[in-house]
């Protein structure tokens, strides 16, 4: 048998999984006492037995299901060592006598994670019979773990227990080796992680629809979800667990002959701003993507909040409808109060906080804990004093929960050079440093001017790790040091903005790649890169050519994606005049959103008056001739239709309502050609419903054009449907919630044992 060292959990995560357990085992849904009638500690439960659910590998009495009424009790010992004596229990020969006599209780459940002697139960049997309660029964530590190791569906939703036991007892050799990997890059993750009603309703999402997205605000814990849900699928169903990057990586991964694999993919959409060649990777594969799915994969996304919201407006619905279900699309930030104590009582208690910190900090943490500006990563960082050497008493910690990127950033400043070197060395890597390190030519030169040795980086990269690093382990053995928390990189941009002399030398170390990647010169997108001051707007300007760009004429471009949304007006008029030359190659442009970047960066140098006119008029020329030729609408998008000036867009729509509506049923015929035979009806003709569907919304209402195009959306529908009744779409199950014991409230003070062992 499977030994877990439930002592760990902590009182209150005891209670909620005996709350899982009775669910699972017992097949009851309980309610939890006040604590008013529990006396205040450990936790009760009761409910009115369902006759029939007891599972029998709960390897339980019969006879309990007699019962009407049931209580279950709770009863936790830090220490883990011994077993229950019958003086622990004579408080609650009260309290049950009581409850029996109003009619709460005529069956009684003890459970503990203590071992409980045949005696002692013997006696509790006893005397519970003595006071008309005839059904009583002792679940200890040992029946415990026993439920555990045989229900992974269990440890699913309370994954905690993947850290306190052996896992080799329950995963075979292969699974094992990721799991290990997994567990070991969550670290200190897992100890203090709570499976909260998000966490529970992914890991349902996973279970019944093979998919799940996990939005959130940076420092919301979705990472930590993704990794937790993984280790649980590793176990549950057998997956292979592969993490990757990109759509077009998933596809290439997937392998049909092995169904039952999990994808697992942080910041699908970008990792600290949206990346529209990310999105629009899953927009063109989504269909793959839902195929894979209906044939056993199962996909985990993550996403900033904002970075989805402009995302979405990009993602294709027909191809996976569930991304249109709340089921699927997972707030992690929806977090209780009860669920925000918790967690921040884990971290603290996990933490490197001394008890004198701790007891200072106690009567704050109920008011910490219910700011809504709360994550759980702020409450990582509480529980470190590498963090918090700006906290001077428990007063600031409101402070500091509030503007948690401000103490960040004065403790990023407050670091010795050789840490500050290692961090500007992780940094100007992009993706990763890997280990062993070894500096590049332009890290090493980047060290040299930050004041540090290499020497100096290498030792204080081990002194960061589980602070502002860490070290994951790839399933391939490969490490690379990372920032531990994609806020921690953002903070460190953010510091590096307040030295104008460490700007230029962090600039310096990045590559042409990384720079357009990584720096920000005046734009206005959520999300902290290094802010360039505008006296070296010339620095970035010389090594941002367009040239290059098109040359590679590809249908995404970094250095597009860099100037339409991080570089002010200022930056694009010396970029446009050091570009002068090379701008008319703008032109060379096919249909606009599907193929080409061209005509987004042409608007937005419009916008800023750095276009010369003469391009504009050509650009415009061409724009007018696609959407008449190709049926195309995409002119009158929000990032291009301030190409045009007023009189020119009323003379497209005009010349559109004369030249194409006439021939519309043509025009939608032919935009529904040319696709492979595994191509849906719906993703056909989507093209032809998005362009009528723009038109629609900028032609006058109760027009002879409106009434035609409404004809023509009308007549898409019908085609659609017509040409599903020939072709078979692959769907998959419909959602079907599962119910969780509810996490309970308490008015004991979560935090009263916080300082003890610290």
């Amino acid at each position: 048998m499977i030994s877990y060292d439930l002592h760990k959990l902590g009182w209150r995560a005891f209670q909620d999984l005996s709350a899982v357990i009775l669910q699972h085992a017992l097949g009851q849904t309980f309610h939890t006492f006040a604590d008013s009638n529990d006396g205040g500690r450990d936790g009760a439960f009761y409910g009115g037995w369902l006759a029939g659910n007891l599972d029998s590998t709960a390897s339980l009495p019969s006879s309990l299901a007699d019962a009407a009424a049931v209580v279950a009790q709770c009863k936790f010992s830090a220490s883990g060592v011994g077993t229950l004596p019958p003086s622990g229990l004579k408080d609650e020969l009260v309290k049950a006598e009581k409850l029996h006599a109003e009619g709460h209780c005529d069956a009684y459940i003890l459970m503990t994670n203590l071992r409980v002697s045949g005696d002692t139960e013997a006696w509790l049997r006893s005397e519970l019979a003595d006071r008309g309660i005839d059904q009583a029964i002792v679940l200890d530590g040992n029946w415990i773990c026993q439920q555990i190791a045989i229900r992974p569906a269990l440890r699913r939703y309370v994954p905690r227990v993947y850290g306190l036991g052996d896992l080799s007892q329950i995963l075979d050799e292969r699974r094992l080796a990721q799991a290990e990997v997994l567990l070991a890059n969550l670290g200190q993750d897992l100890s203090t992680f709570v499976p909260t009603a998000a966490y529970r309703q992914a890991a349902d999402a996973l279970a019944n629809q093979g998919f799940t997205i996990l939005l959130g605000a940076p420092a919301a814990g979705k990472s930590t979800i993704a990794a937790t849900l993984s280790a649980a699928a590793l176990d549950e169903w057998g997956c292979g667990v592969r993490r990757v990057d990109s759509a077009a990586e998933l596809i290439e991964s997937w392998n049909p002959h092995e169904p039952d694999q999990l994808f697992w993919v942080d910041d699908a959409f970008g990792a600290i701003q949206h990346d529209q060649q990310l999105t629009d990777q899953w927009s063109r594969r989504l269909d793959q993507v839902m195929t894979a799915i209906s044939s056993g994969a199962k996909v985990i996304l993550t996403s900033r909040d904002y970075i989805y919201r402009e995302a979405r407006r990009h993602l294709k619905d027909y191809a996976y409808p569930l991304l249109r279900e709340q089921a699927v699309v997972v707030d992690v930030e929806q977090l209780s109060e009860e669920e925000r104590r918790q967690i921040l009582y884990n971290h603290l208690r996990a933490g490197d906080q001394p008890e004198s910190v701790l007891k200072n900090w106690r009567p704050y943490l109920q008011s910490v804990a219910a700011s809504r500006a709360f994550q759980p990563e702020i409450a990582r960082r509480l529980g470190r004093k590498a963090f918090t050497s700006r906290i001077q008493y428990g007063g600031q910690l409101l402070d500091y929960v509030q503007h948690p990127l401000d103490f960040l950033t004065d403790v990023l400043n407050q670091l010795e050079p050789a840490a500050r070197a290692a961090l500007a060395c992780v940094y100007l890597s992009g993706g990763g440093l890997p280990s062993p390190v070894k500096l590049s030519d332009q890290q090493a030169e980047t060290v040299t001017q930050l004041g540090a040795t290499t020497p100096e980086v290498m030792r204080a990269l081990g002194h960061l790790n589980e602070t502002f690093l860490m070290l994951p382990t790839d399933a391939h053995g490969g490490a690379k040091w990372r920032f531990r928390h994609p806020t921690v990189r953002e903070g460190f941009a953010a510091s590096i903005a307040d030295d104008p002399n460490v700007v230029h030398i962090v600039l310096s170390g990045l590559t042409d790649d990384e720079l357009v990647k990584q720096v920000d010169c005046g734009g206005t997108e959520a999300g902290t890169l290094i802010t360039i001051p505008a006296h070296l707007y010339p620095d970035v300007v010389a090594r941002t050519p367009l040239a290059p760009a098109l040359a590679n004429d590809r249908w995404y471009s970094p250095l597009a994606s860099f100037l339409n949304h991080r570089a002010s007006d200022d930056f694009l008029s010396l970029w446009a005049s050091n570009n002068a030359e090379t701008l008319p190659g703008l032109l060379k442009f096919e249909s606009y959103r599907s193929a080409s970047w061209r005509p987004t960066l042409l608007a937005r140098l419009h916008t800023a008056q750095v276009l010369p006119q003469g391009l504009r008029e050509r650009a415009v020329e061409l724009l007018e001739r696609q959407a008449v030729e190709d049926f195309e609408a995409t002119w009158l998008d929000s990032d291009i239709v301030d190409l045009f000036t007023p009189a020119e867009r009323q003379a497209l729509l005009d010349r559109f309502a004369n030249e194409a509506l006439p021939r519309i049923d043509y025009l939608i015929d032919e935009s529904a050609h040319g696709y492979l035979d595994d191509v849906g009806p719906a993703e056909r003709y989507e093209h032809a419903r998005e362009t009528v569907t723009a038109y629609l919304e900028v032609f006058e209402e109760d027009m002879r054009d409106t009434r035609r195009l409404n004809e023509a959306l009308s007549d898409i529908e019908d085609k659609v449907a017509q040409a599903e009744e020939s072709f078979e779409p692959k769907t998959s199950d419909s959602f079907a919630p599962t119910k969780h014991p509810a996490t309970a409230p308490t008015r004991r003070d979560q935090f009263d044992d916080v300082h003890v062992g610290h």
